[in-house]
């Protein structure tokens, strides 16, 4: 019946409504321990000046398992900092 159409389309918003909280609740456990460990580990926070040159590490690919993607750089050209 319609009614429990709409029970059932209620519950399943509720259902994506909850997944997005456990999402966020653990992305936001996971930054907890991530500065926790960064900020506790010998080096601390890195800050860059301007015009210092810096790399990122592509993360993604490791997590990839195609051989297309063994020869693919890990890490960016070199840039330079603009600003903070």
């Amino acid at each position: 019946s319609s009614d429990d159409v709409n029970v059932h389309s209620v519950y399943v918003a509720q259902q994506h409504l909850d997944a997005l909280a456990n999402r966020v609740s653990n992305a936001i456990k996971q930054k907890v321990s991530f500065d926790k460990h960064v900020l506790g580990s010998m080096m601390g926070e890195v800050t860059f000046a301007p015009g210092q040159l810096v790399q990122t590490y592509v993360s993604e690919l490791d997590q990839m398992f195609q051989t297309s993607h063994k020869i693919l750089p890990r890490w960016s050209a070199p840039c330079r900092v603009i600003n903070r």
